[in-house]
């Protein structure tokens, strides 16, 4: 069995959403601990602006799902010190079904801010290559994510979800190209991670060329300016350059917020205009209270959904021929895991009917002779019709166990079929 809980731009704010960011460390401590107090037996975290979502198997507490979930629950509010209710900002799942097709749907971009964008592919990836290393998949969900990128891949090559697809890079430079009202205006880039770099490429596409980037490792930056033909600052410099700029872009990896309020405060106050703040990070990179600070308008990733919603009804046709292709993947792995449940009766089954038919007869006729069935036992032949005795039996008896429980599907005839089966 499988489940899921999300926390994601649908249900939760920023707000909210940075204090439950998990970076690759603190994903191997909570795994740790979900293991130690829960008895998790599989576990794949992804934490990205947009979401932060726990996978989860526990294949050996069928029939606990919702204490389980409570339980995991209540140690991710407690690993990251929240003391009010979580629950009415999660999206909560169990079963391979409604696991598998949250997934898939989030493979091929129809979960994501912007529909059909391709960045959570990436990070999907990287989420599954990082818990893969730290071996803390178990057999279902790393199955399960394979599945949801051959989904994707398959409907991205299908369908025109991601044609002219959008991100949140883009969505961020089209509102800045609708709000500015002046010629050549000047930009700071701070921080070069994916996120940043589409948002220079974009702005260089808008034909915007006053570009200046910051970053911690400068011979990267000034690498990556080289190539587009713009500038690079030392990362130290970007507070005395928001002196001059119109616009600043922030979009870092950083734990805690690069610029105070009275920083920010003070910078304005020698300014002769008005400076547009484009912060793309999660946890953010600029306070909250910044917002009261006259001159600035600051947008974050949750101010973009205008941009969003009309990317969504663009594609509104594309969705639905996914969502079909979808249920296809979705029916042959839901059989997959359904059959999984019988595995373990299956396995005894052959064991019981191996010992019985091969090992007993041979026991037996062995026993009963007095030198005169040696050859008959030590022919090829008489084993050979023996196994196949054997599997036939075996095959006959399991297919009809698949048919009694739909192919795993019925949980009350599993637990009649274990209970006849499953030694003790």
């Amino acid at each position: 069995m499988v489940g899921l809980i999300s926390l994601n731009y649908k249900v939760a704010p920023i707000e909210l959403r940075e204090k439950f960011y998990l970076d690759d460390a603190q994903k191997i401590v909570f795994h740790n601990l979900l293991k130690k107090h829960i008895g998790v037996e599989g576990l794949m975290l992804i934490s990205t602006c947009n979401r932060t979502e726990i996978y989860f198997e526990f294949e050996n507490h069928i029939g606990q799902e919702s204490k389980f979930i409570h339980s995991i629950v209540k140690e991710l509010a407690e690993f990251r010190n929240f003391k009010e209710s979580l629950s009415p900002y999660l999206i909560k799942q169990t079963g391979s079904y409604n696991v598998s097709k949250h997934l898939f749907r989030l493979a091929c971009g129809l979960e994501s801010m912007i529909i059909g964008e391709f960045q959570i592919v990436e990070q999907l990836k990287n989420s599954y290559d990082f818990s893969y290393k730290h071996k803390m998949l178990g057999p279902i969900l790393n199955r399960m994510v394979q599945k949801s990128l051959e989904t994707g891949k398959f409907i991205r090559t299908n369908t025109k979800i991601d044609k002219g697809a959008l991100s949140v890079s883009y969505a961020a430079v089209e509102k800045i190209h609708k709000t500015l009202k002046i010629d050549n205006p000047e930009f700071l880039c701070v921080g070069l991670g994916e996120t940043s770099k589409l948002s220079i490429k974009h702005l260089h596409q808008k034909n915007y060329t006053n570009i200046k980037i910051a970053n911690r490792t400068f011979k990267k930056s000034s690498e990556f300016a080289k190539s587009l033909n713009i500038n690079a600052i030392k990362f130290e410099a970007f507070k005395k350059e928001l002196l001059k700029v119109d616009v600043a872009i922030f979009s870092t990896s950083s734990k805690e917020a690069l610029i105070s309020k009275n920083e920010l405060d003070e910078i304005t106050g020698k300014r002769d205009k008005d400076l547009l703040i484009i912060d793309l990070s999660v946890p953010r990179n600029i306070p909250n209270d910044c917002q009261d600070i006259s001159n600035v308008k600051i947008i974050n990733v949750d101010d973009l959904k205008d941009v969003v919603n009309l990317n969504y009804k663009k594609r509104k046709s594309q969705i639905l021929q996914a969502e079909k292709f979808i249920e296809d993947f979705l029916s042959e792995f839901d059989d997959w895991t359904n059959s999984r449940q019988l595995r373990p009766s299956i396995l005894s089954i052959k064991k019981q009917i191996k010992n019985i038919i091969v090992d007993e007869t041979l026991e037996n006729v062995n026993s009963s002779s007095n030198g005169s069935n040696i050859s008959i036992l030590d022919s090829d032949g008489f084993n050979e019709r023996l196994n196949k005795v054997y599997e036939k039996f075996s095959d006959n008896l399991i297919r009809k166990i698949k048919e009694a429980s739909k192919n795993g599907k019925d949980e009350k005839a599993i637990g009649i079929i274990n209970q006849i089966f499953l030694d003790d």
